[in-house]
């Protein structure tokens, strides 16, 4: 996919692009393309990859919602940090349950956390600085050991991300800690200044100030999939994300839909 991207642009080929303008505090997509967006006032909204709106929430009794997972496109995870809470979405954003991650974990001040490949939840554990996995309900099922005796940095973790084969925890500006999906702590992966990563077959794509870096870990390549187009893509200043053949770029104004079908 990212090969094929590298193609067009080295082709010098043009691209369709959409706009969706707003002010978003975050932004995820799906393996379908759709785009799901937090906006400063904490609605939830889905749009498809034409920028045509699917549907929007907004549960202000929960308070601030600062993450989504999309990585399941039939149930979405929103974290709603300052609560606590971990609520769950079907995909029209319908209230389908959630978590409170306080009362079930007796964890508090969470900072991260992700839907496992089996729809549970890994979370990291500020407390006693352990990655955990636990089921809906809030029974534990695995641990990895205490990280801050094993990790070169100091842990501040930002992004947490299960591919299905390995579990990614991003605990510095510049590094990943990687894990099997027992928890069993694996080896850390060096990278510059990053903003978000995705994982896909087993690459790391993330994003720089200006770049989207492909990183085979197991040769050390990197590509940039944005050589040739950094004058016409311009500085974005939050985060970039591949979808199958679409680049999802979040800039101030909102967000950029690069579209090479």
């Amino acid at each position: 996919m990212v090969l094929l991207l590298i193609s067009l642009y080295t082709q010098g080929q043009s691209a369709q692009d959409v706009e969706l303008n707003g002010r978003f505090k975050f932004f995820t997509t799906d393996r379908l393309g759709n785009l799901f967006t937090i906006t400063e006032k904490n609605d939830i909204q889905k749009f498809d990859a034409l920028g045509k709106k699917l549907s929007e929430a907004n549960y202000k009794v929960l308070g601030e919602a600062s993450f989504i997972d999309a990585s399941n496109p039939m149930e979405i995870y929103v974290l709603y940090k300052d609560q606590n809470k971990l609520v769950y979405f079907d995909n029209m954003l319908n209230y389908r349950g959630e978590t409170d991650l306080y009362k079930t974990l007796a964890v508090n001040n969470i900072q991260v956390v992700c839907r496992s490949y089996d729809n549970g939840i890994w979370f990291f554990d500020p407390d006693n600085y352990r990655l955990k996995k636990a089921d809906k309900s809030g029974v534990l099922l695995t641990e990895s050991v205490n990280l801050s005796a094993i990790a070169d940095t100091v842990l501040n973790p930002e992004i947490l991300l299960d591919d299905g084969r390995n579990v990614y925890l991003k605990v510095a500006s510049n590094k990943l800690m990687v894990f099997d999906i027992l928890g069993n702590y694996i080896k850390s992966i060096s990278l510059e200044h990053f903003k978000t990563f995705q994982v896909r077959n087993s690459e790391i794509i993330y994003s720089t100030e200006n770049q989207l870096i492909r990183y085979q870990p197991e040769t050390f390549v990197k590509v940039n999939v944005l050589e040739g187009l950094i004058d016409t893509l311009g500085e974005f200043n939050y985060s970039i994300r591949v979808e199958d053949k679409r680049i999802y770029i979040h800039h101030k104004e909102g967000i950029r839909i690069i579209d090479f079908q």
